[in-house]
């Protein structure tokens, strides 16, 4: 994997250590749903090809998670993208996307990205929307998880953004 060390920002895989750090940015990070550190611990050694971390002066700033889902294996689900409160703003969030995809290089089957996104979270939309139209992708927009599939937890619906070539063409092809 590249290393990138731009402005003191260096993007890169996780590792085991970075979990704890990743689940406090997490925590800081509303609206994300926090999920158990054990979780963050898992993505950053089980998932690190398909996760980023941003450091700056050694501290975690920016952290993407992804993975490819089992039932369409050319489709990389994004789970959570966080940017510490610090570095909102700049670009970061568009940045670690671009790392993530950069980083698939190797898999020949890269068709889309896709992720959930709630309605209310504006920053999410418009951070897909701009990648979308950044890199000539088609962008799909549908109902996912309704709020009654969440039953009493009060959880805002999910909707399944879907961003891939209109040709099919892999997505590290497409953009580098």
């Amino acid at each position: 994997m590249k290393t990138h060390n731009e402005q003191n920002l260096i993007f890169r895989k996780p590792t085991l250590d970075d979990g704890h750090a990743i689940y406090h940015l997490i925590k800081s990070s509303p609206p994300l749903d926090v999920n158990s550190s054990y979780l963050y611990f898992l993505q950053a050694s089980h998932f690190a090809d398909t996760c980023i971390v941003v450091e700056s002066d050694q501290k975690i700033v920016g952290f993407v998670s992804a993975y490819y889902r089992p039932d369409q294996p050319g489709s990389l689900f994004v789970w959570q993208v966080a940017v510490a409160e610090t570095m909102r703003g700049v670009g970061l969030a568009k940045r670690m996307l671009l790392a993530l995809v950069e980083n698939q290089k190797g898999d020949a089957d890269l068709k889309e990205l896709c992720c959930t996104i709630s309605p209310s979270n504006k920053a999410s939309q418009g951070l897909f929307k701009s990648f979308a139209k950044n890199y000539g992708l088609t962008l799909t927009v549908t109902p996912f998880i309704t709020e009654a599939h969440f039953g009493d937890e009060g959880h805002e619906a999910e909707e399944l953004y879907v961003l891939k070539s209109d040709t099919q063409e892999n997505l590290t092809k497409l953009i580098f």
